[in-house]
């Protein structure tokens, strides 16, 4: 009854979230491996003329359920009556619907898994709270979605539902309202296990003594987030790459090899290479802020 759990609302999120649970069954995680995505998909899929888009879809939810041992779960709309097309319907509240599973551990992606057993340890010695967030601040005076351990039930279900249907909130705003801090937060102790969530732009901060070996052997999952990029799913141009990359030699070492890692499994788990890039799509998710807490 424990399990990882991925959410995808949206086409371009997929491939990213089966590589993750790819990994989990690479590195024989003996957790359960959980995927939630639109019920719509569904309906989609089995009608006549879909897209290219849904096509990739439908292969990919075959590769996740055959070759890594994933459950799909179909999910509803967050609000009852809520366009089932639109990804803003749907909510990472709904992990507390799968209430057959005592802990359930949700990574947001995209990025890279470099060693499960912290997080398998994390799942099977922790005790079952509602919310165990990550802390957002050293400090731990915020949450953010960046690992969430849960445990579901029907109640909590029911109370975020609720209350998003009378706000509408993103899921952040929603946990933060329903899960107080710093009590809902994984505990210190839990995160003494080196650097068990890591973002690739702090790799551009780091100090002289920084070594990309030792990095990667203390560290658990790195999401790749640099705000200048659209994401690791893009062909960058290699100039727009040079701009951004951590100076320190180690530190993008580390870097460059991450990117890598997530191009060469992206086509070794989803059959795709990366996406066309357009300085029109960089510019408009910078100008939309693109947003951490989806």
């Amino acid at each position: 009854r424990l399990g990882y759990v991925q959410v995808v609302r949206q086409h371009v999120e997929l491939c990213s979230a089966v590589m993750l649970l790819s990994d989990l069954h690479r590195m024989k995680s003996p957790a359960r491996r959980v995927l939630l995505f639109p019920k719509i998909w569904l309906q989609e899929a089995d009608g006549e003329g879909h897209s290219a888009e849904m096509s990739t879809t439908r292969r990919l939810l075959g590769t996740a359920a055959r070759r890594y041992g994933v459950t799909l779960m179909p999910m509803e709309p967050i609000m009852d009556g809520a366009e089932a097309t639109l990804p803003s319907s749907y909510s990472l509240a709904s992990l507390y619907s799968l209430v057959d599973y005592e802990r359930l551990i949700y990574l947001q992606g995209p990025g890279v898994l470099l060693d499960a057993s912290a997080l398998d340890s994390l799942l099977a010695f922790s005790k079952s709270e509602p919310m165990a967030a990550y802390p957002a601040t050293p400090e731990r005076k915020d949450m953010s979605t960046s690992l969430l351990m849960i445990h579901p039930t029907q109640a909590s279900f029911q109370q975020l539902k609720a209350l998003r249907s009378t706000n509408p909130a993103s899921d952040l705003d929603l946990f933060r309202k329903t899960f107080s801090v710093p009590s809902s937060l994984i505990s210190e102790w839990s995160l003494s296990m080196g650097n068990v969530v890591y973002e690739s732009q702090q790799l551009r901060t780091v100090s002289d003594t920084f070594n990309a070996t030792a990095f990667e052997q203390s560290t658990t999952f790195v999401r790749l987030s640099d705000p200048e990029l659209p994401g690791p799913e893009y062909d960058v141009p290699y100039s727009t790459r040079v701009k951004i990359r951590p100076q320190n030699e180690q530190a993008q070492e580390a870097w460059n090899k991450l990117y890598e890692r997530f191009r060469q499994q992206r086509m070794e788990v989803c059959g795709l290479d990366l996406e066309y890039y357009s300085p029109l799509v960089l510019t408009g998710l910078v100008a939309g802020g693109a947003s951490d807490e989806l």
